[in-house]
């Protein structure tokens, strides 16, 4: 049987410290979909893409991050979107079912 691939992901604003701030916070919190899993558990810290883009749209900053995030990867990472409305950091990582 294939194994999927599900991923997690939240966003906030704010410079990186703060993506790693929330980063934490967020993994107190436990999963609504998921009984007694926590958000983004078993990654144990949130990193920038490699290439430090800054994406002007959402859509492309996610499909970057579904592309790039794999299940054994021990952390998250982000990607950083501006554009004329807002400033703020896609989060993301992926886990093998």
């Amino acid at each position: 049987m294939r194994s999927k691939i599900h991923f997690q992901s939240n966003i906030c604003g704010g410079d990186f410290q703060h993506v790693k701030d929330c980063f934490n916070a967020w993994k107190q919190q436990p999963l609504v979909y998921r009984i007694n899993q926590y958000m983004f558990e078993g990654k144990g810290e949130v990193r920038p893409l490699a290439d430090d883009r800054v994406f002007d749209n959402a859509e492309i900053a996610q499909r970057t991050l579904l592309n790039t995030c794999g299940p054994n990867d021990s952390y998250a990472l982000a990607a950083q979107i501006r554009n004329d409305e807002r400033d703020m950091w896609l989060v993301m990582a992926a886990y093998e079912e």
